[in-house]
């Protein structure tokens, strides 16, 4: 029960200044009766109706100013608790406010985190836990948040209360450009610093896209566009009557004019895939089957040089289907053009590897060769890797070529086989890797040969129960 549900008026204390003028007033009714009749009996009579009358206005009064006072008490316990129950309205509408702002904090697509004055994280959303990696354990914004100019600014918004907005650029592991919006706000007196982050990188990209895409087109074109020109200017004039000369001359044309297609079709690939690169998918594909329709959609005599042995398991990674396809399909294509004329092209496929287990397989197989990752994804915990390896057996590629294979249009002409591509083949095959978040090395010896190799990383969720990694034999 409540022991405030039950409680004893306090008693009323005798009112000496009424008492005394009652005396009174009996004193003085007294003497008049008494010198009107000079009757003892009548002025006893008298003293004792003038009594009766004073005690009964007495009670009256005291009923009243009890009745009063304890309207008064009741009014002030009414007020009393509607201002304890207008506190708990007031306290109930802090706490909606509060789930409210934190619904819609968590609902925000762009990444939201607040700091306090110590530098704690004391509310992120899943969109800022995803683009930081932030655990449950991490707390302080310095070690979540490891660039100094954006410490300093969240720092200076503390002490000014101004906001600030800034542009971040980060290179690795994939170009992204985001706007930084910083405020400070109170509650009570306390202050936190409200930090939202806005992804520009589609729009940059978007811009450099176009940029790139009229520079590169027009230089690379510039030659087989000059000459084809000047095969039909040739045909047009002296060798107009040599059918000879007019056939070698068209198969010319015909290859620079596919050469061109191909050229402007790498381009409009490639632009794609920068554009998505920051965007990590989320789609999960069988690499090995991935590469075994690669394999098999080539013409025989290329077929006849692969060798290939999948276990039959499916190796699953997080990507894209028709993205992984193309990786496999640029390593194999490479593989064929430069290991040299009938010289086999191996294949191998390693499964549920940890990172440094995936490195030692796909780049670290010969004995004295000339190795060099060409891009390499952020190190996380625990992530298992999927590795494809293609090995050819050609003239291989000098050491101080390795830095510059993945750059765009970059070839090294001097192969034994005398074939050149568009230089952008191990491009495509770097930002397609880089957006899957995984790892492109190189491994090369001359007289031997080169492998490249790619590692993506694989869903937790669909590892096979297992105590050995899943090995296909070259």
């Amino acid at each position: 029960m409540d022991p405030m549900s039950e409680t004893t008026p306090e008693p009323i204390p005798p009112n000496w200044p009424v008492i005394a003028t009652i005396l009174g007033v009996l004193f003085v009714a007294g003497g008049l009766i008494y010198g009107l009749s000079q009757d003892v009996g009548l002025l006893v009579v008298g003293i004792l109706g003038v009594g009766v009358c004073l005690a009964v206005g007495w009670w009256l009064g005291a009923e009243t100013t009890t009745a009063h006072l304890e309207t008064q008490r009741l009014a002030e316990a009414a007020q009393t608790g509607g201002m304890r129950t207008s506190g708990m309205g007031r306290l109930d509408d802090t706490r909606d406010a509060i789930r409210f702002a934190r619904a819609a904090i968590e609902a925000s697509p762009d990444p939201v985190l607040i700091i306090d004055q110590n530098g704690r994280l004391v509310g992120t959303n899943q969109a800022s836990r995803d683009r930081y990696s932030i655990d449950p354990g991490q707390s302080r914004f310095s070690a979540v948040i490891r660039r100094p100019n954006l410490v300093e600014a969240v720092d200076e918004v503390f002490a000014t209360g101004e906001s600030r907005t800034l542009s971040v650029e980060s290179r690795v592991p994939v170009d992204r450009y985001e706007r930084v919006s910083i405020a400070a706000f109170s509650v009570d007196s306390s202050r936190f610093v409200l930090m939202s982050v806005q992804d520009e990188t589609e729009a940059r990209m978007s811009e450099r896209m176009r940029a790139d895409f009229l520079a590169n087109a027009s230089h690379e074109l510039r030659t087989p566009l000059a000459g084809i020109i000047g095969f039909i200017e040739t045909l047009r004039g002296p060798a107009r009557e040599d059918e000879a000369a007019r056939d070698r001359f068209l198969e010319i044309m015909h290859l620079q004019a596919d050469r061109m297609s191909r050229l402007i079709s790498d381009l409009l690939s490639l632009s794609r895939i920068e554009l998505n690169e920051h965007v990590a998918p989320t789609a999960r594909s069988d690499f090995t089957a991935a590469v075994q329709e690669i394999v098999e959609s080539l013409p025989p005599d290329k077929q006849s040089r692969i060798r290939f042995a999948p276990d039959g398991d499916p190796l699953w990674v997080i990507g894209d289907w028709d993205e992984i396809q193309q990786i496999a399909a640029n390593l194999i294509d490479n593989a064929l053009k430069y290991g040299g004329a009938d010289s086999p092209v191996k294949i191998k496929l390693n499964g549920w590897l940890d990172r440094e287990t995936a490195l030692r397989l796909a780049m670290r197989d010969w004995e004295g060769a000339s190795r060099l990752p060409l891009t390499s994804p952020e190190l996380e915990r625990d992530r298992l890797y999927c590795t494809l390896r293609v090995e050819d057996a050609g003239p291989g590629i000098a050491r101080q070529h390795l830095p510059r294979l993945s750059e765009r249009f970059y070839r090294v002409e001097e192969t034994a086989t005398g074939k050149s591509g568009t230089g952008l083949g191990l491009a495509i095959v770097k930002h397609i890797v880089n957006r899957h978040r995984g790892g492109l090395v190189v491994e090369s010896e001359q007289g031997r040969g080169t492998a490249f190799a790619v590692y993506l990383p694989q869903p937790f969720e669909l590892e096979p129960a297992r105590s050995e990694p899943s090995l296909t034999p070259a």
